[in-house]
């Protein structure tokens, strides 16, 4: 009987284990003066119990977890102990099918009785040792699946951060007006908001593979982990640099907007000043008297001006970059327009006072108009 379990499990590739293998010798021996009962027996133990004592030595397999197809893996393992359980369940019921068969040899054969009855006490307890930790281990497995798919959500989410950020980090600065640097503001500001919970998600993975690797040998998984934590961190850095110097060049540029928009202003004021036809109505001593007033208000261009210079030069932004916006193409047309604006009207103001001085007697009588830029022609009423 112990050679033909042998040859069992020389077929199935596995050794017969050296308890099961005393113990078999001591039922074969028990049973050696009981040919036609041991026949019985001895088909219960080659044809139902060689599996059981596979599937003991499989109950020590370790669980293998790759990355790259961790669910697979945990799936194929678990099906694995499944069927074990299974199978052990299966032994059992062989198990006591051959204690009944003992129990009725023993009647007949009181004396080999209890000698048989312990072989098959150690079979059973053995047959439960392996059903208690084939079971452990599904549960066990249980609980990994649950961490895996935890651990599986965790990184989803911090790669798809990681990939929102590279997006926008690796993006060109528009440098333009405040609205769209505010515009680009909110974008790294919603990033970086997102950003608060990675490290707290980075540590958790950490967690889980600690609890996981009890159960799992998970390859790589310690060396992803430390891959995201750098990559989240140098994705930060990147994203908090660009929205300082966002920050910055967004106060400037709303200070640079506001002096130019008062500069607009002013200059449009004394254009309005300056060509409202009431005041070509007016005697020429009256005109004069106006523009005079006028350029006194144009002194505080000069003041407008250094401040739009100001702040210009101030502005923290690429030097290649400042030429060339907008607004300040517009302070550099403005600054000079008031500079022609202020000179045109001097002319006309040394203009009036010629007129006043060769046509003095009839200054209450002849008006003087302003025809173009600079030129005028006198009429009278």
């Amino acid at each position: 009987m112990t050679e033909l379990q042998q040859s069992k499990y020389q077929d199935l590739q596995a050794g017969l284990p050296s308890e099961l293998s005393m113990q078999l010798a001591e039922v074969a021996l028990a049973l050696g003066s009981a040919e036609d009962q041991l026949i019985y027996l001895a088909f219960i133990l080659v044809h139902k119990l060689p599996i059981f004592v596979l599937l003991f030595s499989l109950t020590d397999l370790d669980l293998y977890m790759c990355v790259s197809n961790v669910f697979g893996s945990l799936f194929y393992s678990f099906s694995c102990l499944q069927a074990l359980c299974e199978e052990c369940e299966s032994c059992g019921g062989s198990l006591a099918e051959l204690g009944v068969a003992v129990q009725e040899f023993g009647e007949q054969n009181p004396l080999l009785s209890k000698q048989l009855g312990g072989a098959v006490v150690k079979l059973t307890e053995l047959q439960r040792q392996t059903a208690q930790q084939a079971q452990d281990k599904v549960n066990r497995l249980k609980k990994a699946e649950k961490l895996v798919e935890e651990y599986h959500n965790m990184k989803a989410f911090i790669l798809a951060w990681i990939e929102k950020a590279e997006d926008l980090v690796s993006g060109n600065i528009v440098w333009s007006s405040a609205t769209q640097l505010q515009e680009q503001i909110r974008s790294h500001q919603a990033l970086l908001r997102e950003c608060r919970g990675l490290h707290g998600d980075l540590e958790a993975m950490g967690e889980r593979e600690g609890q996981l690797v009890d159960v799992l040998h998970m390859e790589g998984w310690s060396q992803q982990v430390k891959h995201l934590s750098r990559r989240t961190e140098e994705l930060q850095q990147l994203a908090k640099t660009r929205f300082q110097s966002l920050q910055d060049a967004a106060k400037d540029m709303l200070r640079l907007e506001a002096e130019v928009k008062s500069l607009h202003a002013a200059v449009d004021q004394i254009q309005v000043a300056l060509a409202s036809p009431d005041l070509n109505k007016l005697s020429l001593r009256e005109q004069l008297t106006q523009r005079q007033l006028l350029l006194v208000d144009m002194e505080g261009f000069k003041q407008q001006v250094a401040s739009v210079q100001q702040c210009q030069s101030a502005l923290r932004l690429p030097e290649e970059v400042v030429a060339s916006l907008p607004i300040c193409r517009t302070a550099q047309s403005l600054q000079q327009e008031a500079s022609q604006l202020q000179h045109t009207t001097i002319q006309q103001c040394n203009i009036l006072q010629e007129c006043l001085f060769s046509f003095g007697p009839h200054q209450g009588h002849i008006y003087f108009q302003p025809f173009g830029c600079g030129q005028f022609f006198l009429s009278s009423e």
